[in-house]
């Protein structure tokens, strides 16, 4: 069945990973803000709702790969028309140059492999395959190759102008999105250390100077100020990552 990656499915083996790794992580922050095995308990309860960052996450990555592998698919294809190659035969180069650049099990050489595939059983319409692609991936970038492609096949256009066109448009766009994603990369960088320091400082205070720290740990008040500091990281935490979440 075709894959729609605007939705990430892990498998079982995955699952069992993020579960094990989000319950110690929740686990030994709960211990190390309120010092109570109870409270190490409630605190993987967070793991699921959790999960649904985890995939988006996940979800994003990959797309963030597909777009990367089309880019690698729009220069082929633009070779291939140059050369005076029909668009089948450049989608037949795109599913060899994919296989080994990206290898036979990446997303973007089987999309080219099932559009080479279906091309060569039925002799489905290309235009059609590459506009239910772009519909999957949720990518706009492959959308509109599709589009500019269909439009000019139906229209009798100049096919070969069209594609090499239309490539160079998403390549530049792509490019600056590969440029986006490099600056902010070091800011996500930045958050995570920022975001880590108030957990270390407490960590080595624990272990340090127990007696400095001591009050937080006892009555309702020291608690309540452990939960609000701890409900404020997670706050900026999830706030920093979605303003960071550029899309171009």
């Amino acid at each position: 069945m075709p894959e729609n990656y605007d939705l990430y499915e892990a498998d079982r083996a995955e699952r069992i990973r993020y579960y094990a790794a989000a319950c110690a992580a929740l686990a030994v922050l709960g211990f190390l803000f309120y010092r109570s095995i109870a409270a190490s308990v409630v605190c993987t309860v967070f793991s699921k709702p959790l999960e649904k960052v985890y995939l988006r996450y996940r979800a994003r990555s990959r797309k963030e790969k597909l777009l990367e592998g089309f880019r690698d698919v729009l220069y082929t294809i633009s070779g291939s028309v140059s050369a005076g190659r029909q668009m089948p035969a450049a989608i037949s180069d795109a599913c060899v140059q994919t296989e080994s650049a990206y290898g036979a099990d990446s997303d973007i050489h089987r999309e080219m492999r099932r559009i080479c595939g279906i091309y060569g059983s039925a002799h489905g319409d290309i235009a059609e395959l590459l506009t239910d692609f772009g519909r999957r991936s949720g990518l706009d970038e492959i959308r509109q190759f599709a589009a500019s492609y269909e439009i000019c096949r139906k229209s009798g256009g100049d096919v070969e102008s069209v594609c090499l066109k239309s490539a160079s448009l998403l390549l530049d766009k792509i490019s600056f999105q590969s440029e986006v994603r490099s600056m902010t990369a070091q800011k996500k960088l930045d958050i995570a250390l920022l975001s880590s320091m108030p957990v270390l400082v407490l960590l080595m205070l624990n272990l340090t100077s127990f007696s400095y720290v001591s009050p937080l740990y006892a009555g309702p008040g020291g608690r309540l100020l452990m939960t609000v500091c701890l409900a404020g990281i997670a706050a900026a935490l999830l706030l920093s990552i979605r303003i960071t979440e550029i899309d171009v």
